[in-house]
Parts: C-alpha cells; structure tokens; sequence
C-alpha cells in the first residue's frame, strides 16, 4: 500500500523509508510477540486473555510512532502519512482494548487502507479491490468466530474514519489535494 501512496503521488521510493517502515510496522513488532511468548508473558499467537494484549499493543504503538518520527525526517510525505494514520489506529485500539472492549484489528487495518485508497487520486481499480479485500476479512474473521459483527464493524469505521480524517488533513495542509476535498 506504501508503494501505491508513491505511485498515486509521484514520488521516489527511498529503500531507508520501506526499511523504517517494514522494521517499525512488521518486524519489530513480531520480535516482541516472540519475546512475549519466551518470557512467559504470552501463551499462544492466539491470544485469548485480553490482560495479555495490553502489552503488546502498547508496544506496537511505541514501534510505530518511532516509525513515524524516522519517516517525517526522511521527508517522505506519503509515507509519513500513512505511518501517522497507522498510529493513530493502533493507539486507539489500545485505548479501546485497555477499557475491556474489543474491535477488530484486522478491520481497521483493512479500513485504513480502504479510506488511504480513497483519498489519492482516483483509481477504481484499486478501491474495488481494496473494498473486496475488506469483505473478505469481515468473513474470515467472523466464519473463524473471533469477532461478533459489531466489533468487526467498530474495527472497520475505526480504521476508516480515522485514517481518512488524518490523510485528508495532512494532505491538504501540505498542499496535496485530497480527492474528496
């Protein structure tokens, strides 16, 4: 998705920012789940404990807003973007996990890409696709029985209003025409 943002905007990918990126979003977040699980702190990848995510998704939220901070001095716009829309996702399913409720992940991360999609420039392709995409998680995750439909729902308007609210702010203010602004 990193890579549609560069394409949409033309910019030039920088190997430093997929690396930033992929190193604050995926891989360090999976060391820690691995290092969770060696210490005892979590018992399973699935976990079932809702006390034993806290930990893990205060952690990714710290891996992430570093991310964002190493993206914004490398001056990449788009990416810097969708790194702060991320963030921002992640730390309120934190907030909403840490209160004893429970929304999607997976949803939100698919919304947030449904509502980045949405504010480049035009491609139908791509929001078809990415809406298809979004279908396919809501079934999986409610045909393995790991949400009810609200809180596949309260993932999904999580991840896509508050990643569309975001990108459209950033965009514009650094002169950048949303595409439903």
């Amino acid at each position: 998705m990193l890579g549609l943002g560069y394409i949409h905007l033309k910019n030039p990918v920088a190997l430093r920012v997929w690396l930033v990126f992929s190193c604050g979003m995926v891989i360090l977040p999976l060391l820690a789940l691995a290092l969770f699980m060696k210490i005892g702190k979590v018992s399973d990848v699935f976990v079932y404990h809702r006390e034993q995510r806290h930990g893990l998704y205060a952690l990714g939220v710290v891996f992430s807003v570093m991310s964002t901070l190493l993206i914004f001095q490398e001056d990449a716009l788009s990416a810097m973007v969708w790194s702060a829309c991320n963030t921002a996702v992640l730390l309120l399913l934190f907030v909403i996990n840490y209160m004893g409720y429970k929304a999607s992940a997976h949803m939100a991360g698919v919304s947030g890409l449904l509502a980045w999609v949405l504010c480049l420039p035009p491609n139908y392709v791509t929001v078809i696709s990415v809406f298809f995409l979004a279908v396919l998680v809501y079934t999986a995750r409610r045909g393995l029985s790991a949400h009810s439909h609200f809180e596949l729902i309260l993932g999904f308007c999580l991840g896509l209003f508050v990643t569309f609210a975001i990108a459209c702010f950033l965009l514009t203010y650094h002169g950048i025409c949303c595409s439903f602004i």
